[in-house]
């Protein structure tokens, strides 16, 4: 019996040590993963030629495909649709909008451009966490102003968000990941 259970345990603690593993950006996407999940039910089901849709899911299409509802062709966002009795239907961006008498579509075009600006932000969000972390605890090989500490603070804050740094910004996170990377 405590042979069966050791599968268990060894699985438990390999997930406890991704999970601790995990940097700053990977748990900023985890979070904006979950808000897509969110989002996607907070959509109330709709009519749609006398049926009751649910939104199902939303992506870039590739190859670009066809909208089911009005027929325009290429759409390239495509939401799915699906009806109580399992219909699955492609829509495009001014489709779902008209149908669901919400912006959807605007609302997927942001979470895109917020998880592709974190993603290309990756070096910037994971170093200025790890520096702010470490001169939290006085654990820094280097000094660093208070003020620029705020500043710090503030960038990694918009970058976290989605934003990009602008050209300021991305040179005092340079001088401190680079500062960091030396000592």
């Amino acid at each position: 019996m405590a042979r069966d259970k050791a599968p268990f345990i060894f699985a438990v603690l390999i997930s406890e040590l991704r999970l601790n593993n995990m940097t700053k950006t990977d748990d900023v996407l985890l979070a904006l993963g979950k808000t897509f999940a969110a989002y996607m039910k907070s959509v109330f089901p709709f009519q749609y030629e006398n049926k009751v849709y649910r939104l199902i899911n939303n992506y870039v299409a590739s190859p670009y495909t066809r909208c089911d509802v009005c027929g325009n062709h290429p759409i390239i966002e495509v939401s799915v649709i699906s009806s109580e009795d399992g219909k699955h239907l492609r829509v495009g961006n001014d489709c779902i909008d008209h149908i669901t008498n919400r912006r959807v579509s605007r609302w997927f075009k942001n979470y895109r451009r917020k998880r592709e600006n974190v993603i290309r932000n990756r070096k910037y969000i994971d170093g200025l966490s790890l520096i702010l972390n470490a001169s939290r605890r006085n654990e820094l090989a280097f000094q660093i102003t208070d003020c620029d500490v705020e500043k710090l603070s503030i960038v990694l804050e918009r970058m976290i968000n989605g934003l990009n740094p602008n050209r300021r910004e991305e040179q005092i996170a340079e001088c401190y990941i680079n500062r960091k990377a030396k000592a």
